[in-house]
């Protein structure tokens, strides 16, 4: 077994916002790792880039982690009403989720009403050519 530390975002600091947390786990490689801290709770389960880093640490320093885990108050409110009443979160720690870029319709600059004039003007074509 190998210990790690993991960098996660996690959540309930609002919406659009996260903080990041170290999680400390023992675990037989890296992705490993990873994948049972994105399982946790509080961690944005949901996005792909929720873990930020994962990196192989001693025996020494799991125990210090898993002590300072422990000793968080972020790791020990059950819920937000909490987790603000233990005042678990320091707002300078809350960072705001990049924004997405916004995909817009493309404009179409009248095909709608060109191609109903050409469907029209074909219609007459046709009718002239049948009562010729």
């Amino acid at each position: 077994m190998n210990y790690y530390k993991v960098l996660a975002k996690c959540g309930h600091v609002g919406r659009n916002n996260f903080i990041l947390k170290a999680f400390y786990v023992k675990a037989e490689d890296g992705r490993e790792a990873a994948r049972d801290v994105r399982n946790k709770g509080r961690v944005k389960h949901n996005q792909k880039f929720a873990i930020k880093s994962v990196e192989k640490i001693s025996l020494e320093d799991y125990s210090v982690g898993c002590k300072m885990m422990a000793e968080d108050s972020y790791f020990k409110a059950h819920s937000k009403q909490e987790q603000i009443i233990l005042k678990a979160v320091n707002p300078k720690d809350i960072m705001r989720e990049p924004e997405k870029e916004k995909r817009y319709k493309k404009r179409r600059n009248g095909q709608r009403i060109k191609y109903y004039e050409l469907l029209i003007e074909t219609k007459k074509q046709i009718w002239e050519a049948f009562n010729e």
